[in-house]
């Protein structure tokens, strides 16, 4: 094979070669010191992605192996409570992850407790989401189809987390009920700024317009009042 130069690849090209071909390095490697051969050093490595791998036949005892492990202690168990919490609702669903470019969504189950409402993936173990009661700021269902519609959960912290479920709406009332019986209160539901389409709560899209600059009709009565 003629070796290749692409100016215009990149990392992430590489990584995906990798990944998807394969790559083997063959090195012998001798250290000397003034001329005397001291340390010899011979390495072969394989280095792909695990299906490229289990596709030529190589590491598929140790695959097989921790599936196995994996199945046996993992699968079928349920995230330990706090003291006094108590489970309301179990619901499997997808959340909304964004990081750089890259963003997908992701498989676990919805979990809301007296306390908290968390997604647990359990293939590997892995808490996707997670939040206290008293830390949501407000809830909205986006979507018109049943299948295409998310839950935005507004937190205090300015994060919105987007999740999705069987019953996205139910999951919405549930939360919200939850949150009520605590003596807990959201704050306004959420609205989307007819200008750009960022999601920001009701009140503060009618008092003080949106960051692209679209001005709420009120606003625009009260700047008209004042210029008077």
């Amino acid at each position: 094979m003629e070796p290749t130069r692409d100016r215009h690849a990149t990392l992430v090209d590489l990584l995906d070669r990798v990944l998807d071909k394969g790559l083997v390095i063959h090195a012998d490697v001798i250290i000397s010191l003034s001329g005397v051969p001291l340390i010899g050093v011979n390495l072969r490595a394989a280095i792909a992605g695990m299906e490229t791998m289990l596709e030529y036949g190589i590491m598929r005892d140790w695959d097989a192996a921790v599936r196995a492990y994996e199945r046996k202690h993992i699968k079928g168990k349920e995230p330990v409570l706090l003291v006094g919490e108590e489970l309301v609702l179990r619901e499997f669903g997808t959340c909304h992850y964004k990081e750089g470019i890259y963003s997908a969504w992701r498989a676990g189950y919805i979990y809301l407790t007296n306390r908290r409402v968390f997604m647990l993936r359990k293939e590997p173990a892995e808490i996707l989401f997670e939040t206290q009661l008293d830390g949501i700021k407000a809830l909205k269902v986006e979507g018109k189809e049943e299948e295409k519609e998310e839950l935005w959960i507004a937190l205090k912290t300015g994060e919105v987390s987007r999740v999705h479920a069987k019953d996205t709406i139910g999951l919405k009332r549930q939360i919200r009920e939850t949150i009520m019986n605590l003596g807990l209160a959201l704050e306004e539901e959420m609205e989307t700024c007819p200008g750009c389409g960022r999601e920001a709560l009701v009140d503060e899209l009618l008092s003080r317009g949106c960051s692209c600059g679209w001005v709420s009709p009120r606003m625009r009565e009260e700047i008209i009042a004042v210029a008077k």
